[in-house]
């Protein structure tokens, strides 16, 4: 059998492999090929999250401005919306692996170019607006081609549990991933943390690239002009995945851009400095962990409805309960919480979606389900508009009701819930 780099086959399915084992990381310990995308995934998350810190650090040496750097974060999360379901036509035409590989391929020649810009001086900030609408492009590529590889690397009854570790893995990219930066930034300078992120993801290449994947038949055969938007349509004739697709809208858009004003909440509420504000969002990211490996441990796709809209609700009380604290020691039991319920509502609703949908249309369908991730940008546009009107607590306060009562409409007005 022919070998390359980016093309390495084995026709053993992997639920051939024998009898599923039951335990938390059951996955990674089963699956040697899922094994290396989720160390892949891993170590392309820690490097997203080294250059958002390191982007937003550089901008504001720049230009000392706040409206600045909330741009540059805006341009790193509108490709989710541009390119996400464009995308989801070539996760689904070509094979997924190589896309992948290319992705990040550039995603390492992007860092590597922004670095040397910093490093010889030559950066302007219109430089960070160009970068980041590039690496969210690419991101934007990458994160629903690996959900789209998940399913071909482990049997049907292991792949909640796949999800639910790919989750915590992400998690804990965003809890160490701005920690090292810090470090790097602070000893040496925003270039060579950029130069890091650049060797994290051609070590993730390397480790995808070596990887024997199952082969697959390429499902789309030409392009057709409406191909791009089939993902959303199909989403949209199914009730049970309008439904979940609206389900993670909601807080996706009105509660979790609370996490992008904690600082001001930190600063202006709580009057603390940064090594607090620090452990506040340590204990947000240890709480999405938590929900992860919950979710993880679960592996059941069956009456997960109720338990959908209830996680959604009770996000959204406890993100409300959050709003009204004012003294610090109180407001890290609510993070965990916040994170805890966040991480599981996402990773379940995500395994629902993937268990609803055949391999042919998996590309299209995850595409469009990425616009919720485009969302967040957005939904920190208003809340941030709400917030220097009024404040930041009363901003979030509104948020979180606002998902609680639209979650609750939708429960009433559509009843597909109750088929999940």
């Amino acid at each position: 059998m022919a070998r390359s780099l980016f093309v390495r086959t084995e026709r053993r399915a992997p639920d051939s492999a024998g009898p599923a084992r039951q335990g938390l990381f059951s996955a990674i310990q089963q699956y040697p090929a899922f094994r290396q995308l989720w160390m892949g995934s891993l170590l392309g998350q820690l490097a997203q999250w080294m250059q958002t810190v390191a982007l937003g650090w550089i901008a504001l040496e720049l230009t000392d401005s706040a409206f600045f750097v909330g741009v540059v974060s805006f341009m790193a999360g509108i490709p989710f919306i541009l390119v996400a379901i464009p995308a989801g036509m070539l996760i689904d035409r070509f094979d997924r692996r190589r896309v992948l590989l290319i992705c990040q391929a550039a995603a390492a020649v992007l860092a590597t170019l922004v670095a040397i810009d910093i490093l010889a001086g030559l950066v302007e900030p219109w430089h960070l607006l160009v970068a980041a609408f590039l690496n969210g492009s690419l991101l934007s590529i990458m994160t629903p081609t690996q959900q789209a590889l998940t399913p071909s690397l482990v049997p049907r009854e292991d792949l909640t549990n796949a999800i639910g570790l790919t989750s915590a893995g992400h998690n804990m990219a965003r809890i160490f991933g701005p920690s090292l930066d810090g470090v790097v930034i602070g000893f040496s300078s925003t270039g060579i943390a950029f130069l890091m992120q650049a060797i994290a993801l051609v070590i993730a290449f390397l480790l995808i690239a070596r990887a024997r994947f199952p082969q697959r038949e390429r499902t789309i055969a030409t392009v057709k002009p409406t191909a791009a938007l089939d993902g959303l349509a199909f989403i949209l004739r199914r009730d049970d995945l309008r439904v979940l697709f609206l389900l993670v809208l909601i807080p996706t858009f009105f509660t979790f851009p609370y996490i992008q004003f904690l600082n001001v909440f930190a600063v202006d509420v709580l009057d603390i400095g940064a090594a607090k504000l620090g452990v506040m969002m340590a204990t947000s990211g240890v709480g999405a962990v938590t929900g992860s490996l919950i979710i993880a441990g679960r592996r059941t796709v069956t009456a997960q409805g109720p338990l959908l809209l209830a996680l959604t609700v009770i996000y959204g009380v406890v993100i409300l309960a959050l709003s009204a604290v004012r003294v610090f020691p109180l407001t890290l039991p609510f993070l965990f919480m916040g994170g805890v319920l966040g991480s599981m509502f996402m990773s379940q609703n995500n395994a629902l979606v993937q268990h609803r949908i055949s391999d042919d249309m998996r590309g299209r369908v995850l595409g469009a389900y990425m616009l919720n991730q485009g969302l967040l940008p957005l939904g920190a546009l208003p809340m941030g508009i709400l917030a220097g009107a009024t404040s930041v607590p009363i901003a979030m306060a509104v948020g979180a009701s606002l998902t609680i009562v639209t979650t609750t409409l939708l429960a009433v007005t559509a009843p597909a819930w109750r088929s999940f």
